[in-house]
């Protein structure tokens, strides 16, 4: 008897709960006053797989948008610098590209204002105009003395043992009759300290006169030192001074790569500029003698 008390007791909520009278009706209003309470999501939903139906409630209330409607794609600029768009209204047509770099925008401070600018700036090395300014300059004067220096280079190896020999001195060439370099270890033939002392107070006075300048005046072109002994300003419309400029800039980066050219080549073949195209430094008659001595014809 007391089990089947205890048995009957066990049964009868559950009994109770599959009626469609009792407590479970009342939880199942609750339940669904509390569905209609909850608002929809207010986020934007993407689907590109289409895994929401065409009745589904969500793209019934139009929160399923198409993937490339988003901010991002709609405010992001367009770039086709090879022309790949069929359609060119596409393009972001606001956008200025660099010259020198079609494939990216063009600085806002390289506005084609200073001679040979093209635009070209990865890095940023020109962040702002103090930074554009000291750019400028140390560009100038690195390649001021590349063009001299890619003169001067060959110029040592095929003059430098006749000067020697005629002031009776040791001649400072590297192995191979190679301009001393700190690629070919050659820096170490010079005389020290009084040739390294002699270049560094140059080096120093020319920095520091020009520092001093600075300070007590004010120049619309900070490369300008009034270097001119030829004339060439002289009587030159602005084109024509636009050109010598330019020139001057392109002929400067083109010594940069010669010089850094110059040591790579001769550090990797260990033989001399000179030695290795001969035709562009020596008389005809050696150059071709010695190209055929060599294989090289």
């Amino acid at each position: 008897m007391r089990i089947t008390a205890i048995a009957l007791s066990s049964i009868l909520p559950t009994t109770v709960a599959f009626t469609s009278k009792g407590p479970v009706s009342m939880q199942t209003s609750t339940l669904a006053a509390d569905a209609v309470a909850i608002p929809p999501p207010e986020k934007t939903i993407f689907d590109p797989l289409g895994l929401y139906s065409a009745n589904s409630p969500e793209r019934l209330d139009g929160l399923i948008k198409p993937l490339e409607s988003s901010s991002l794609s709609e405010n992001k600029e367009i770039l086709d610098p090879l022309r790949l768009y069929s359609d060119q209204s596409e393009i972001s047509g606001k956008v200025e590209t660099s010259a020198a770099l079609p494939f990216l925008p063009r600085p806002a401070l390289l506005d084609g204002s200073l001679p040979g600018d093209r635009g070209f700036d990865p890095f940023n090395f020109a962040s702002d105009a103090n930074s554009l300014q000291w750019q400028r300059k140390s560009e100038l004067k690195h390649g001021r003395l590349a063009m001299l220096a890619a003169v001067g280079w060959p110029m040592a190896e095929l003059m430098h043992k006749n000067i020697a020999d005629a002031f009776d001195l040791s001649p400072l060439l590297a192995s191979n009759d190679r301009v001393p370099s700190i690629l070919n270890d050659g820096l170490s033939h010079a005389h020290f300290p009084a040739f390294w002392i002699a270049t560094i107070a140059v080096a120093a006075a020319l920095e520091i006169s020009e520092s001093v300048a600075e300070n007590v005046s004010c120049k619309l072109d900070p490369t300008d030192y009034g270097f001119d002994p030829l004339n060439f300003f002289g009587g030159k419309t602005d084109g024509q001074k636009r050109f010598l400029q330019e020139a001057e800039v392109f002929n400067g980066r083109l010594g940069m790569l010669a010089i850094v050219g110059f040591a790579a080549q001769e550090f990797v073949l260990e033989s001399s500029v000179v030695d290795q195209v001969p035709i562009f430094f020596k008389p005809l008659n050696i150059a071709f003698e010695q190209l055929m001595t060599s294989g090289a014809m």
